[in-house]
């Protein structure tokens, strides 16, 4: 009788976790269309980055616009450009409306004594687009002169 209840407790704690986890999960995302549709209306409808950083000099894209921020790579040249209205990183050419989510993870900054250390504590910005797979510009390989991107784009 009393693994039974052991038993019955669990599966309520545990379906109680899970529908906790899901609501969370979907008022955040709910939370994020909001802002993004306030972002959209703000701009005229259309899905531009805002930046509260100082803009980076170089030349205007034809399809992106203006330059506003350039991570540099730490070994050799490129960069992944952030225009106005779009990213160009190497050869792919990502317009904001086709990204539905960026997140930035910053690094943690305790010793690393390990390599498998290294790897999971370092900083990365994630872009989700809404097609094909995900972008992940990592602090091994791009240089994050700045700890916090302010990144304001949105799914729809």
């Amino acid at each position: 009788m009393l693994s039974v209840l052991i038993v019955t407790l669990f599966f309520v704690g545990g379906t109680a976790l899970i529908v906790w986890y899901l609501k969370s999960f979907y008022a955040e995302r709910a939370n994020r269309a909001k802002k993004a549709e306030e972002h959209r209306s703000k701009h005229g409808g259309e899905c531009i980055l805002e930046w509260s950083g100082s803009f980076a000099s170089g030349a205007p894209d034809a399809e992106f616009g203006k330059l506003v921020v350039e991570v540099p790579k730490k070994r050799g040249d490129g960069a992944a450009r952030f225009y106005e209205k779009g990213l160009v990183l190497e050869k792919k050419r990502l317009p904001y409306s086709e990204i539905k989510d960026v997140l930035f993870v910053a690094a943690i900054s305790d010793k690393k004594y390990t390599l498998k250390q290294a790897a999971r504590d370092m900083g990365v910005l994630w872009i989700y687009p809404k097609k094909g797979v995900t972008i992940g510009l990592r602090e091994m390989s791009y240089q994050f002169d700045t700890p916090v991107y302010n990144f304001l784009i949105f799914e729809k």
